[in-house]
């Protein structure tokens, strides 16, 4: 079979992580022939030169517009699949803002069109709630037009989306990098120091579901009400994107700017703790991340977190500074919490589809 795998459209997030980790998982398949259409970004983070010669690249990203949203007609994209003439298209992530000839397997992953229950609606302002149900009308109606197959990465997304399209939708969890399991392809050129504070990592872009603005309420609780507590956040984002920090605040927030895959497994190694404040999310894979990591897991006590992590994380109220605070400091002060989360948290990974688990069924959804 001749399968297009469409990646135009994957710049930041998980859904990258899912892409590559796809992508080299499937790179000694000799069965199928393959076509990779890569973004700019992605093209970054994939050797082209592991995969055999019945894989074929390119690149290209596409730029999103209300005409492809409605239309589903990107000229290049086009010209792409006319020239390779696929059996199917599979694209990692939707919305697309292409429909294709060939039959259109896509996956899912937008929360905040599924989770209408999250606080995250309620930070926003009134301009940026009309803008999302716009974007959302825009990609809904993608998903619903331009897609043969829907595939997500959570049952309860799949139950939830089926009340919205008449796709067949299926589920293919989300899971840890394979790279997490070969040190030798870890990155290390990042160094945190060797200090004797309470280390929490953060592995995510900027975006507002992400709530990492929290912890400009957060440090100055836990600088005034733990004075003795030493701790450091660690965040994949640049200092400019999260703008103005008090002095205090400031030295207890390390900056690391954009990560790839690879140089991940070493800054988990160097930290004590996942910290996640997310609002919305399908799967985060820095969930799986710290539980093969061996890091205690510390998020947001809404469904969608504990549906993943079960009793293999402390929960906190992501829109409370102050209970956020009082969370981080009573595990940083209990070893033997810490130990029982990180059993636990093994104990949890086998819930999910391991990688190779992962791309045999995405090829069985393809193929089918």
């Amino acid at each position: 079979m001749r399968i297009l795998i469409n990646c135009s459209n994957l710049k930041v997030g998980g859904g990258l992580q899912v892409a590559h980790s796809f992508l080299n998982e499937i790179g000694n398949n000799a069965e199928h022939d393959f076509h990779v259409i890569l973004s700019e970004t992605l093209n970054e983070q994939i050797d082209q030169s592991v995969f055999l010669p019945n894989f074929s690249f390119q690149v290209y990203s596409i730029r999103p517009t209300v005409i492809k949203a409605l239309l589903g007609n990107d000229s290049k994209l086009n010209k792409i699949e006319e020239s390779f003439n696929p059996d199917r298209v599979f694209s990692v992530f939707g919305p697309t803002y292409w429909k294709p000839k060939a039959k259109h397997v896509c996956g899912f992953a937008k929360p905040d069109y599924i989770y209408k229950e999250s606080p995250f609606f309620k930070i926003l302002s009134f301009k940026e709630n009309i803008k999302l149900k716009v974007l959302e009308f825009l990609q809904m109606y993608s998903f619903q037009n331009h897609t043969d197959v829907i595939i997500t990465e959570n049952e309860d997304v799949s139950i939830r989306l089926r009340k919205k399209i008449i796709q067949p939708i299926y589920t293919v969890t989300n899971y840890f990098n394979q790279v997490f399991l070969d040190n030798t392809k870890w990155d290390n050129s990042i160094e945190i120091p060797k200090t004797d504070s309470f280390k929490f990592l953060t592995i995510s872009a900027n975006y507002p579901h992400k709530n990492l603005e929290i912890l400009k309420k957060v440090v100055p609780i836990l600088l005034d009400k733990y004075p003795n507590f030493k701790f450091n956040f660690y965040l994949t984002v640049t200092e400019e994107d999260f703008g103005f920090l008090p002095t205090k605040s400031k030295e207890c927030i390390t900056f690391l700017g954009k990560v790839s895959i690879n140089q991940c497994p070493n800054l988990y190694s160097q930290c004590d703790f996942l910290f996640l404040p997310t609002l919305l999310e399908c799967f985060s894979a820095s969930y799986c991340e710290a539980m093969v990591m061996k890091k205690p897991i510390l998020t947001s006590n809404l469904s969608f977190a504990k549906g993943i992590c079960k009793d293999s994380a402390v929960y906190f109220d992501p829109m409370n500074p102050e209970n956020i605070a009082d969370v981080i400091y009573d595990l940083a002060m209990n070893k033997e919490k810490q130990m029982e989360l990180i059993n636990k948290g093994i104990e949890q990974l086998k819930a999910f589809d391991n990688s190779s688990q992962r791309a045999e069924k995405y090829i069985t959804k393809i193929t089918n």
